[in-house]
């Protein structure tokens, strides 16, 4: 008996002996090259959208017609975030952050890989067609596990009173990944064709390159990643346990609908408007304002910077004034601004009216986007967080955000009108405005 309880008491002073605590710094960065890395991948499809619009799908007279299904290709993948936030946020939520950190990376790699590699429509019809879209679905599967996983570490790694400044690295490496893809495809547009000789070079294998890059700087996130602590917040459950465990994590999602549905609400907003003033503007001023094409890598790369460094500084305003008041003011300002952005841009479409564009809503996008992210986080429990981040994040990118290009592009055929996108941003920004009213600022992170 003696023995028992000493056996018994020498075990709770181990579980009480506290834990080796990982360096903020080395969470913070292994979280962002890992994020920032996934985000390039997924990402960069954007900047070479046109090219793969008119290499991936059969040729037409309508040359709207490409470009739609080349957006509806992107768009489909977020269909496959919430499968990807379920499956990968309760391994996450189950296992630990690192490892579902490690497995994002490898499958957004294989998607990005095959989209490197896949035949075009010339060459194998429909088979290039089925390669693209099948990557695309695998990526969307990646990120939606990715967001979950990499956020409840970045929130649950920082002090209570810097949450903000930790959390805002999810959305800021998301402007580095543009960053890094504005610069990459600036200068292969500008160089590529001096070196090789060929004017066409990028719409023959130019735009293949950044996806091979991406591929190449996997096994860095890999080993970042794999050099962290893993996180178990409870042990391994038995394998008689499973069902409990997940019946658990179900009921714990029902008892946290109201925050679901509210998360949902803000984060259409914050997605909309993110892919629209980080990705669209470019797009649509080179379509049809017939702008350089560099112009719009330009615009797209002004967009990552500001994001990026943007996103740092608004995670730090949100640790002093609060979340609820800074997405209360992004939220008015693009409203108001959406449509006299591309008023702007239709009649005075130059390269500085463009970047202007940008800079004001890139700003007031980001000035929301980040305490929303974290107040999502905040009002979730940890053993639920990676998973109920995942699926809020995915549902609501799902519903508007992933075909936010494609709306904006089919409401210029719906409308007639140059200016017809105003309305699909100003709407989802309004319809995000619902949730204002039913959250207050967290106080706590419910453990």
């Amino acid at each position: 008996m003696a023995d028992t309880l000493t056996s018994i008491a020498s075990k709770e002073v181990a579980a009480a002996k506290p834990e080796k605590k990982v360096s903020g710094r080395r969470i913070i960065f292994a979280s962002a090259f890992g994020n920032a890395l996934e985000f390039f991948d997924f990402g960069v499809y954007n900047f070479f959208v046109v090219y793969i619009g008119v290499l991936f799908f059969p040729p037409t007279s309508d040359p709207n017609i490409g470009l739609l299904l080349a957006f509806a290709t992107f768009g489909v993948s977020f269909f496959m975030r919430p499968l990807g936030g379920i499956l990968i946020g309760a391994y996450a939520d189950r296992f630990g952050r690192k490892p579902a950190m490690v497995l994002t990376i490898l499958l957004m790699s294989l998607g990005t890989l095959m989209i490197g590699i896949a035949p075009t429509y010339a060459s194998a019809g429909y088979w290039g067609t089925i390669t693209l879209v099948l990557a695309r679905l695998i990526q969307g599967v990646a990120a939606g596990g990715e967001v979950g996983a990499s956020m409840s570490m970045l929130v649950e790694s920082a002090p209570a009173n810097r949450r903000g400044f930790y959390s805002s690295w999810a959305l800021a490496t998301q402007g580095l990944a543009t960053t890094f893809g504005g610069l990459v495809a600036l200068s292969l547009s500008a160089y590529l064709p001096i070196i090789t000789g060929s004017p066409d070079v990028m719409s023959e294998w130019g735009w293949r390159v950044p996806f091979f890059i991406g591929v190449a700087l996997a096994p860095i996130g890999c080993w970042l990643r794999l050099s962290l602590e893993n996180d178990m917040s409870h042990p391994k459950p038995a394998k008689n346990q499973v069902v409990v465990v997940r019946e658990s994590a179900v009921k714990l999602l029902g008892q946290h609908i109201r925050v679901i549905n509210i998360g949902i609400l803000l984060t259409i907003g914050s997605t909309v408007a993110t892919y629209i003033s980080l990705y669209y503007y470019g797009t649509y001023a080179a379509k049809y304002l017939k702008m350089d094409q560099n112009y719009a890598y330009a615009a797209m790369l002004l967009a990552g910077i500001l994001t990026f460094v943007g996103g740092l500084l608004v995670g730090v305003l949100s640790d002093h004034v609060g979340r609820k008041k800074l997405v209360v003011i992004s939220r008015m300002v693009i409203l108001l601004l959406a449509y006299p952005s591309f008023w702007l841009l239709v009649n005075y479409p130059e390269p500085a009216v463009l970047l202007s564009v940008v800079f004001v809503m890139v700003c007031f996008t980001t000035l929301g986007a980040v305490p929303v992210m974290l107040v999502i986080s905040e009002l979730l429990p940890k053993r639920i967080r990676a998973l109920g981040f995942a699926l809020v994040y995915s549902v609501g990118v799902a519903i508007f955000g992933g075909f936010a290009q494609f709306f904006a592009t089919q409401s210029i055929v719906w409308l007639d009108s140059l200016t017809a996108p105003a309305w699909y941003l100003g709407g989802a920004t309004l319809f995000s405005m619902l949730a204002l009213p039913f959250f207050k600022d967290p106080k706590r992170l419910e453990e």
